[in-house]
């Protein structure tokens, strides 16, 4: 009776040991405790003596000792794998934060690489910098007499081909210095004027120098410039 006593406890150590078992998140991972494989040695009788069994007592306390041996087995692996569906869970929940950070960090460091790319957002000072450089330069007095309006074309505007339009902007430009400025009828046609002598221009940039191209067209784009203003701006 002794025996099945000794054997009960020594069956029931490890559960409790498991039971007292605490699991830090900040420590190693956890590894639970596993049954290793339990085997009733068969009575042998006595030393010089071979034969099976023992008494029926022995027996049935050695049959008692392996049932609750199992026991004790089952529930420790039952434990265990407790233990190891949770720690999978909890690196499943890890890996799926590993990989939602990962996924943001990558948007971030993304779109800062865009912005640094990209040219800095101007100011409203270097916007209207920028407007009033892209705006046609006005003519010059050696230009356009500021008194009558007298217009002194360039030496490429004044080929025959122009004589027409050249002709009827002279008159609308004497009308403006005259009167302060032209009104919406004058304004257009001396708009369409100014277009029809710039196609034909345009027809000619292979064949002429580009110097002399570039100041045909200056010229016109200050003249369509000044139709707009009066004496008043």
């Amino acid at each position: 009776m002794k025996r099945f006593w000794t054997i009960l406890i020594l069956s029931a150590f490890p559960v409790f040991a498991l039971a007292q078992t605490r699991f830090d998140p900040s420590e190693a991972a956890y590894r639970p405790v596993v049954p290793s494989p339990s085997t009733v040695a068969a009575y042998s009788g006595w030393p010089g003596y071979p034969m099976g069994g023992g008494t029926a007592a022995g027996n049935a306390l050695n049959g008692m000792a392996s049932c609750i041996s199992a026991a004790g087995d089952y529930n420790l692996a039952t434990s265990a794998a407790a233990v190891n569906m949770t720690q999978a869970q909890r690196n499943d929940i890890q890996n799926r934060q590993a990989w939602t950070n990962t996924y943001f960090e990558m948007r971030a460091t993304n779109r800062a690489a865009r912005q640094a790319e990209q040219a800095p957002t101007p100011t409203m000072e270097q916007l209207a910098r920028m407007a009033r450089d892209g705006a046609p330069k006005p003519l010059a007095a050696s230009q356009m007499d500021p008194i009558n309006g007298r217009l002194t074309w360039p030496s490429i505007l004044q080929q025959s081909q122009f004589d027409t339009q050249r002709t009827e902007v002279d008159q609308l430009f004497a009308d403006r210095a005259r009167f302060g400025g032209l009104n919406i009828a004058d304004q257009q046609k001396v708009r369409q004027l100014l277009e029809e002598m710039f196609a034909s221009l345009k027809s000619q940039v292979r064949e002429v120098p580009p110097q002399l191209y570039v100041a045909g067209r200056t010229f016109l784009q200050s003249l369509s410039y000044a139709a707009l203003k009066t004496e008043l701006d």
